[in-house]
């Protein structure tokens, strides 16, 4: 019956994760193992435990050294055996550093969150640990059973938006000695994988959204690999025309066409997204949008710019400027387009003073153009940190007595990766914008990024598996009283089992004393007995003697004198 509880603990601690960490396992093995004298062809030690949804297979290798200890007749090395295991790995609800008291599953982070991987629990340590003593008839402990230390962990999710879109969010293991295993996945604050992945959990990430979301990481681990190829990005001269690189970004050839342009950063930006889906990146490189368009931006500029990134007098740029994002069929219109531009930040007025504000009408109706007809110039130029500082002072009651000067100079210092700004009469105007000028006869070799790849190693150990967020989840509370009553349920028969063996031994003492006090009284009754016996043999003696002496008494003649 104790067995079974223990092993019912078991599979509660397979499904919940509960957290362990593993400060030592009793062998110097277990710091010093290496791939190099573990035997992976087969494993050696196999359990299988019971799970609401089927059987889970617990599995541990052994040390090449282990057939060579177990031959010795002696026994006297066995404490040298050991045996490394993954156990079962499982998602792991931890407590929030800000509120000891609340467990996530998912911790939050500006550049992204984490979560935590349970590897091999005690129970399953435990039960490994049974099958090798019964394997070989040997007293094992259970600190011979050791975790395998990894060379490498890493889980995708895929997310899909409302059209379909993919997109992907990747994480890893960097610390593989501090059990449970910490995961990292790269999602930043504005990123539309943190959005989605946030939307997925509830909207915003709390532990009651945890308990429902229904999610799955796809996941692989290895132990010590070794490096077999990097597929790294490779855009060819034919594949460029084939995509329509060059046209997109420097128009058609010939004399319509220009030999240098002018880009901005929302325009690169752009065309990374178009490249992301073209090129097919989620399953090629399974690289999120976000890490693909910052190294693809920085890489593409360094290959076929003349000029990387830096503020550039607004009317030069738009007389360069390319039509990437905008009606390829229709002129740019410079003028017209810095009148819009011009137009979205105004001086506002207030007795003496001005400060800069938003004009939230005219901005919101050339955001939405999707046409050059003007205010398009306003979305692909990319205004947005402009606006958001401007709407933001038009809302700060200490601006109002603060200068104009020292405004536009905290505007320019919050848009210097956008425009730069000046004053003409009662608006505020673009003076520079930030862009790359890019040559054409530079795209026509093949490009090479190297900051996009994909690795893939050899490794004498190696699985794939997938984890789910809704069996932990939807598990935890039920399976956390389960184990909690089992815990107790084993604690109070331990305290029966000694009750019971003391009150034995205390009910033997009892009858011994009483037993022991039986004979002292008996004896005791006896002696009395004895000694009443005679008292009255002796009382029997002298009644008889005062009878005898009245007797003779009563026979002698009474000798009286008569006065």
């Amino acid at each position: 019956m104790k067995g079974q509880a223990l092993l019912t603990i078991a599979l509660v601690e397979l499904l919940m994760g509960i957290p362990l960490r593993v400060e030592g396992h009793g062998h110097n093995a277990s710091s010093d193992q290496t791939t190099m004298n573990i035997a992976f062809d087969l494993p050696d030690l196999t359990a299988t435990l019971e799970t609401p949804t089927g059987t889970s297979q617990l599995e541990a290798f052994k040390s090449i050294n282990n057939d060579q200890i177990l031959r010795d007749t002696t026994g006297g090395r066995t404490s040298e055996l050991f045996w490394v295991s993954v156990g079962l790995p499982n998602f792991v609800k931890t407590p929030d550093p800000r509120n000891q008291t609340i467990k996530r599953l998912f911790h939050f982070s500006n550049n992204g969150f984490s979560t935590y991987v349970e590897m091999m629990t005690a129970s399953q340590r435990k039960a490994l640990a049974t099958t090798a003593k019964t394997k070989y008839r040997v007293e094992i402990s259970e600190n011979q059973v050791v975790n395998l230390i990894l060379s490498r962990f890493q889980c995708t999710l895929l997310l899909y938006d409302d059209v379909g879109s993919k997109y992907i969010l990747n994480g890893k293991v960097s610390d593989f000695r501090n059990f449970p295993l910490r995961m990292d996945f790269v999602a930043p604050r504005r990123s539309k994988e943190r959005q989605l992945f946030t939307e997925s959990i509830g909207g915003g990430g709390g532990a009651e959204g945890e308990s429902t979301a229904d999610l799955q990481f796809d996941c692989n681990m290895e132990s010590s690999g070794k490096l077999m190829k990097t597929n790294t990005l490779m855009i060819s001269a034919d594949q460029q025309q084939q995509i329509g690189l060059e046209e997109k970004l420097f128009g058609p050839a010939g004399s319509n066409g220009k030999n240098d342009v002018f880009v901005t950063r929302d325009q690169m930006s752009g065309l990374s997204s178009e490249m992301y889906s073209t090129l097919n990146i989620v399953e090629e490189y399974q690289m999120p949008e976000f890490q693909f368009k910052e190294a693809f931006v920085d890489e593409l500029i360094k290959q076929i710019s003349t000029d990387v990134f830096k503020q550039v007098p607004f009317d030069n740029v738009l007389a360069s400027l390319s039509k990437y994002g905008f009606d390829i069929g229709a002129d740019l219109q410079p003028d017209v387009i810095k009148k819009d531009v011009g137009s979205i930040l105004k001086l506002e007025k207030t007795g003496s003073k001005s400060r800069i504000v938003l004009d939230d009408e005219r901005y919101r109706d050339y955001s939405k153009s999707q046409s050059n007809s003007g205010g398009f110039g306003v979305a692909i130029l990319g205004n947005k940190l402009s606006a958001n500082w401007a709407k933001s002072n038009s809302q700060n009651s200490v601006t109002k007595d603060r200068s104009l000067s020292d405004q536009l100079r905290e505007l320019n210092e919050e848009s210097k990766n956008e425009a730069q700004w000046e004053i003409e009469g009662d608006r505020v105007v673009p003076k520079s914008l930030n862009v790359a000028r890019l040559t054409r006869s530079k795209i026509s070799k093949t490009l090479t990024f190297n900051r996009i790849r994909m690795q893939t190693f050899e490794a004498p150990f190696h699985r794939t598996f997938s984890l789910y967020t809704l069996t932990t989840s939807a598990s935890a509370s039920f399976l956390d009283q389960l184990s909690s009553r089992f815990e107790h349920l084993e604690k109070t028969t331990e305290q029966l089992e000694e009750t019971a063996k003391q009150a034995k031994l205390d009910s033997d003492s009892q009858i011994a004393n009483i037993r022991t006090s039986q004979s002292a009284f008996s004896s005791n009754v006896d002696q009395r007995l004895a000694s009443a016996d005679t008292r009255i043999g002796s009382l029997g003696t002298a009644i008889q003697n005062v009878q005898s002496s009245i007797n003779s008494a009563s026979s002698t003649p009474c000798r009286c004198r008569m006065g």
